[in-house]
C-alpha cells in the first residue's frame, strides 16, 4: 500500500512539473544598471551672499542664497523583460525605482517625505537600510498581423532626433515620453504609416486620484508619416498631432502668486518634420518642431493665449578615419516674449542635452527644490557646438565647445518672461543676451563588453545673461565648473 501511494506521489509531481514547463513562457531579459558620482562648483553662478530675497525676487536670475557647490552620487535602474505569449504576440515592459528611473545615493524612495523614517536610528552604525519601491513604467502588448504591427498599453515613444518626443532609449536617460494607448504601424515597402491615440492624463491633483469621467482628460491623436530607404541611408518623415486638455485637468493647470489659474479646453497642433541622410562618412540630420493652437490661461484668469513656438535643429557627423570623427551640433529654439496673448517658448526634451553644465541641471532646484535637478530643457537660445571625438581599441576621448545665445531678453518698461523659472515679469531693466560658452573634456574605457567606465569636465564661462536682477546692481557673476565618474553596465 505505501508502496503504491508512493509511487502515486511520484506521478503526481511529475506531472506537476510537466505542466508547469509546458505553460512556462520564454523571457527575454534586457536592462541597465549604472551608478555615478559629480562634484559642481559654483552652481548659484555668483558669490553673493543675497541675490534672490523677497525684495528682489522677481525676475532675477539670481538663485537663493544656501550652498554654491554640489557634490552627489545617483543610480539608473531599468530592466526590460520581453515575454513571447506566441507567434502574434509579445508582453514588454520596463521596471525601474525612484522617479527618475533611479535616484540618489542615499535617498528613501519609499518615504520621500521623510527619508529619516527607516525605523530605530539610534545607534549610528546599525540604522535599517534605505528602502524603495518597484516602477512599472512600461507595460504594453505588440500584436504582429499582415497589415501592421498594433501595439496597445503603456509604452514610451520616440521621434526624429528626441528634441520633443523621446524614447529614453539610452543607458543614462532619466525621462522618457509615456503615453497609454494604442499605436499601429502600417509598412509598405519603404513607405509607413503610424497612426496612434493616446491618453496623456486623467488626474484630479485635488483629491490626489484618477478620474474616469473625462473631464480632466489629456487626450492626443496623431499620425507619422515615414520614407525610410535602407540601402540610401536616408529617413524622411513628419508627425502631426493635436493634443486636447480639458478645462479639469492637472497636467497644464497651475497655480500663480495671484491663485489657481483655471486655464479651460486648450487644443494645440504640433507639425513635427525630420531628415536624416548619410553619405558616406558624411551623416546629417534635422528636426523642426513647430507647435500652435490654443494654450488657455497662461498668464491670467481672464485672458486665453494663443501658442506659436518652434525649433530648428540640425547634428551633423563626418568620419574622418577609423580613430577620428568630427561634428557640429545647431540650434534655435524660440523664447518667449511674456506676452499675455502668445506663449512662443519651446522647452525641447530634458532627454536633451548638448553640454555638460550649459541647459544640464535646473540650478535653482540645488537651494530651492521646486524640482528634479535634472529636469532641465534647452530654450529660448540659438546654440552652435562643435566637438571632436577620438577612439582606440578600449578607449574614446572626446572634446567639445559650446556657445550660445539668448533670443528672447528682459527690456526695459516692457513683459518679459522667466525662461527657468516660467513665470511673466515687467522688466526694470535690460538684460544681455549672452549666456556664455563652454568647453568639456570626457572619456568613456570600454571595461568588457558590457561595462563602460566614464568620465567628464566641464568649464561654463558663465554670460552675462544671468548678471540680471530687475535691479539697477547687476548680480557678480562666477564661472561654473566641474566633474564626474560613472560606471555603466548594459545587458
Amino acid at each position: 500500500m505505501n508502496r503504491t501511494i508512493t509511487r502515486l506521489t511520484r506521478v503526481f509531481f511529475i506531472s506537476a512539473l510537466s505542466i508547469n514547463s509546458a505553460m512556462a513562457l520564454p523571457i527575454d531579459w534586457t536592462g541597465t544598471f549604472g551608478v555615478d558620482t559629480h562634484l559642481l562648483n559654483n552652481f548659484r553662478r555668483t558669490n553673493d551672499r543675497i541675490t534672490k530675497n523677497a525684495a528682489t525676487k522677481t525676475g532675477t536670475q539670481g538663485i537663493a542664497s544656501g550652498d554654491n557647490g554640489a557634490n552627489f552620487q545617483t543610480y539608473v535602474f531599468k530592466l526590460n523583460p520581453q515575454m513571447i505569449v506566441n507567434d502574434g504576440v509579445t508582453l514588454k515592459g520596463e521596471l525601474s525605482t525612484g522617479s527618475i528611473r533611479g535616484g540618489y545615493a542615499g535617498d528613501n524612495s519609499a518615504n520621500n517625505s521623510d527619508p529619516s523614517n527607516t525605523g530605530n536610528n539610534s545607534y549610528f552604525f546599525t540604522s535599517p537600510a534605505q528602502r524603495s519601491g518597484l516602477n512599472i513604467n512600461q507595460m504594453y502588448m505588440e500584436l504582429y498581423a499582415d497589415t501592421a504591427l498594433v501595439k496597445l498599453g503603456r509604452m514610451s515613444k520616440h521621434y526624429g532626433l528626441g528634441a520633443i518626443y523621446d524614447g529614453g532609449n539610452e543607458a543614462w536617460d532619466r525621462f522618457f515620453t509615456m503615453y497609454d494607448g494604442a499605436e499601429a504601424e502600417m509598412k509598405i515597402g519603404n513607405f509607413s504609416l503610424i497612426p496612434s491615440w493616446s491618453k496623456i492624463s486623467s488626474y484630479d491633483d485635488t483629491n490626489r486620484k484618477s478620474q474616469p469621467a473625462g473631464g480632466w482628460d489629456v487626450r492626443e491623436m496623431g499620425v507619422v508619416a515615414k520614407y525610410d530607404n535602407k540601402n540610401r541611408d536616408l529617413e524622411v518623415s513628419v508627425l502631426y498631432a493635436k493634443r486636447h486638455s480639458e478645462r479639469k485637468n492637472s497636467l497644464y493647470n497651475s497655480t500663480t502668486t495671484t491663485g489657481e489659474i483655471d486655464r479651460e479646453k486648450n487644443e494645440v497642433t504640433i507639425i513635427n518634420p525630420y531628415l536624416a541622410k548619410k553619405w558616406n562618412k558624411f551623416k546629417i540630420a534635422l528636426e523642426a518642431p513647430m507647435m500652435t493652437g490654443d494654450y488657455g490661461r497662461v498668464y491670467s484668469a481672464t485672458q486665453k493665449s494663443r501658442v506659436t513656438s518652434n525649433a530648428y535643429i540640425l547634428e551633423a557627423k563626418y568620419d574622418l578615419n577609423p580613430k577620428w570623427d568630427i561634428g557640429t551640433n545647431l540650434g534655435q529654439i524660440s523664447g518667449d516674449k511674456g506676452s499675455s496673448n502668445k506663449f512662443e517658448a519651446t522647452y525641447l526634451h530634458p532627454n536633451y542635452h548638448v553640454a555638460d553644465l550649459m541647459f544640464r541641471y535646473h540650478y535653482p532646484s540645488f537651494n530651492e527644490g521646486t524640482k528634479s535637478v535634472f529636469d532641465s530643457s534647452i530654450t529660448n537660445t540659438r546654440y552652435y557646438k562643435l566637438y571632436a571625438n577620438y577612439k582606440s581599441d578600449k578607449w574614446t576621448w572626446k572634446g567639445s565647445f559650446v556657445i550660445a545665445n539668448a533670443l528672447e531678453t528682459a527690456q526695459s518698461g516692457k513683459r518679459s518672461y522667466h525662461h527657468e523659472e516660467n513665470y511673466a515679469f515687467t522688466s526694470t531693466q535690460k538684460q544681455s543676451k549672452d549666456f556664455g560658452h563652454e568647453i568639456d573634456f570626457g572619456f568613456d574605457y570600454r571595461w568588457n563588453p558590457n561595462v563602460t567606465m566614464s568620465g567628464y569636465y566641464g568649464y561654463w564661462f558663465v554670460g552675462d545673461y544671468y548678471a540680471f536682477s530687475n535691479t539697477n546692481q547687476k548680480i557678480n557673476l562666477e564661472n561654473v565648473h566641474g566633474g564626474g565618474l560613472r560606471a555603466t553596465l548594459e545587458f
